[in-house]
């Protein structure tokens, strides 16, 4: 069974004149440990920059006052369009963050 989450979607674009930033709602379909994840915590933000065929993204998480973070990564604009949570944030680093929620 699919899922619909929504999240917290952070766009961070850089000009040498400005920061821009835009702030949307996505729809991803995620199982076990990312729908939990996504229901326990206060937020969830995705952070990413495109460029050509890779996306730099990461993972902001927070619950209570804390942040729980992803690292950095660079994956193809093909996989974060079709699973941007779980392109950004890998399995076990989910895991042990929804351990802390």
């Amino acid at each position: 069974m699919k899922y619909a989450i929504i999240l917290a979607l952070l766009l961070v674009t850089f000009s040498s004149y400005a920061e821009q930033l835009e702030v949307d709602r996505i729809f991803t379909d995620a199982g076990y440990p990312y729908k939990n994840l996504i229901i326990k915590a206060e937020r969830v933000e995705l952070i990413y920059s495109e460029e050509q065929n890779t996306t730099t993204c990461r993972i902001q998480v927070y619950d209570k006052g804390q942040l729980h973070q992803s690292e950095q990564l660079e994956v193809s604009s093909y996989s974060f369009s079709k699973q941007p949570i779980k392109s950004c944030l890998g399995r076990k680093r989910a895991r042990d963050i929804l351990s802390l929620l």
